[in-house]
């Protein structure tokens, strides 16, 4: 079995959670003129073992003005190999960007992902 889709379990859900700064972490949605990215383009990785099918990923990235992320970094434990594969995946996503007083802004972000056979 191949795992073929990406759930964006949180994300789509409303569990992308970001940080203006180091210290400050908010929850999706408005808060003060804020409203968080949302992914808008998904691109699934190819050929994840079956052994990944549930799991779940944590990802760190900054996701720029354009909506692009960069600075992609696995954070959960788990297994390495998928990292490079989820990193590649994840780095051709287009975002709809954070706002900040309908203004687009860079933003720091942890993704939590859960592999699913699709």
């Amino acid at each position: 079995m191949k795992i073929k889709s990406l759930v964006i379990a949180s994300a789509l859900a409303g569990g992308l959670f970001c940080s203006a700064s180091a210290l400050t972490t908010v929850a999706p949605g408005k808060i003060a003129n804020f409203e968080a990215p949302a992914p808008e383009s998904v691109v699934s990785p190819t050929r994840l073992p079956a052994s990944s099918n549930g799991s779940i990923v944590t990802l760190s990235m900054t996701i720029d003005e354009s909506g692009r992320p960069h600075n992609i970094k696995v954070v959960s434990r788990g297994d390495q190999d998928l990292a490079p594969r989820l990193v590649s995946a994840v780095s051709q996503w287009k975002f709809k960007p954070a706002l900040r007083n309908g203004v687009p802004v860079s933003i720091k972000v942890v993704l939590p992902l859960q592999l699913i056979e699709g």
